[in-house]
């Protein structure tokens, strides 16, 4: 991939081997192969990405399941002090008894 100058005009251009010699291409098949190059990387970043959070939010589950047994322990602790110290829970808050 490059730019050539002749004359006044620049031209874009990409090169590969044919038989052993190089050969160019310009104008809409250079952009086109351009085009599809930049396709593919972005394709691949894009991937890449996916599977960096999908092996993120596995690794979060997994860190998520080992501790749900001691959070729920903990909200059961919670809820026995509350209950033991004259408090009641009333629509999710937890209120001190009257009387």
């Amino acid at each position: 991939m490059g730019w050539e100058r002749r004359g006044s005009r620049q031209h874009f251009y990409t090169a590969r081997r044919v038989g052993g010699r190089v050969v160019k291409e310009y104008g809409p098949a250079a952009v086109a192969a351009v085009a599809a190059q930049l396709e593919a990387e972005q394709r691949a970043e894009r991937a890449a990405g996916r599977a960096a959070v999908e092996r993120a939010r596995a690794e979060l589950d997994a860190l998520d399941a080992a501790v749900a047994p001691l959070a729920e322990a903990a909200d059961i602790a919670l809820r026995a002090a509350m209950l033991a110290a004259g408090y009641h829970n009333h629509k999710g808050q937890w209120r001190k008894r009257r009387g």
